[in-house]
């Protein structure tokens, strides 16, 4: 089943971090909903306002922001002009004059002016409604985007990271199959779609609590450590996959960023993971079998540096040849010397050893 993914430009992220729970900010948001009022408040320097002429009347207060500040004058019925960085409160009751041809599905006044000057300045406005008790975000072109409760947002957040522990635990085993295999010279063409499916998968589900811990802020703590555990080593094995299988006239790089433009839709199509991986014309993927080139296996071992592990694919070209190799081929090897030879030869015995006994989880 594929997972449902939150879509968060990166403005509307940078947006929530500034409105998290324990920032200043989201403190005078929620005193000013407490209070059944409403504001409007734009973040945004009063000089680029002015040469706009979105900005007109209110008052100029010049102060350092604070909370309680904020909540006072949002008892007057204008916008509040604070610092992009929140540190001052600009102007306080201003009404805001933004370029009517900005088209907007908003109906209040309050959302039309907040949507409209947010496209119009790029910058950052948030509107919170007196009866209903809503907060919106505008971020340049991108808005209404509606604060969720925080008891919601971290239900959401548990749910995902449940699921995000599923399909790593199915990782796991995956990759437990996939390594049996590489060191059987038996891997197919089906077993490398399969993984590269529930690791795209994975990293989708990550970046979506990333999102949520964004939106949490100070009570997104436990969630973000839970991410980081369960999505511990993930992207390095990712990579790793990866270069070991795309064709060889393919930059893996490049594969990524196509598997990350894939629709859940296609991402459930096998021939759409192939084609993106470079087989396209690839026939029966259970009877295509590939030779790993070793990074998986390489990067299990302790201690041994990336660049020596680029000189030995480089030298031998895959996994096979590199089991193959003599302690004195391996001792050839730029970076490598004797004493390493033995020990990456031994290593990748012994982890052959563990996975064809089952030892290894």
């Amino acid at each position: 089943m594929s997972p449902q993914r939150r879509h968060l430009p990166a403005e509307l992220a940078r947006a929530l971090e500034l409105v998290a729970p324990g920032t200043d900010l989201r403190e005078a948001i929620e005193n000013v909903i407490r209070a059944h009022n409403g504001a409007l408040i734009v973040l945004d320097n009063p000089e680029k306002l002015e040469s706009l002429g979105i900005i007109s009347g209110g008052m100029k207060v010049e102060v350092e922001f604070a909370p309680m500040r904020l909540y006072e004058l949002a008892k007057m019925d204008g916008a509040i002009v604070v610092s992009p960085d929140i540190s001052a409160i600009h102007y306080a009751n201003v009404q805001l004059s933004p370029d009517p041809s900005f088209e907007s599905e908003e109906t209040g006044m309050r959302h039309l002016a907040a949507h409209r000057t947010a496209q119009q300045t790029g910058s950052l406005v948030v509107a919170v409604s007196e009866r209903r008790r809503v907060v919106s975000l505008y971020q340049g072109s991108y808005g209404p985007h509606v604060l969720e409760d925080i008891g919601v947002v971290l239900t959401k957040a548990n749910s995902a990271i449940a699921t995000l522990e599923k399909f790593t635990r199915r990782l796991r085993e995956e990759a437990r199959g996939l390594t049996v295999h590489e060191y059987d010279g038996a891997v197919t063409l089906r077993e490398v779609v399969g993984a590269v499916g529930t690791f795209e998968y994975s990293a989708r589900i990550a970046k979506e609590i990333e999102a949520y811990v964004r939106e949490l802020g100070s009570e997104g703590r436990l969630v973000e450590m839970q991410l980081e555990q369960a999505f511990h080593g993930v992207p390095e094995q990712y990579e790793a996959l990866l270069r070991d299988y795309v064709a060889e006239e393919a930059d893996y790089r490049v594969v990524r960023r196509e598997l990350k433009t894939l629709s859940a839709e296609q991402l459930s199509d096998s021939a759409q993971i192939a084609r993106a991986l470079g087989y396209s014309s690839a026939g029966r993927m259970e009877d295509l079998f590939i030779k790993p080139r070793g990074y998986r296996q390489l990067e299990r071992l302790p201690r041994l540096p990336r660049r020596v592990a680029e000189s030995l694919i480089r030298e031998f070209g895959s996994l096979e040849e590199i089991l193959g190799a003599t302690e004195e081929e391996l001792d050839e090897v730029e970076g490598v010397g004797q004493a390493r030879a033995r020990t990456i030869q031994r290593g990748l015995e012994r982890q052959r050893s563990l996975e064809t006994t089952g030892e290894v989880s």
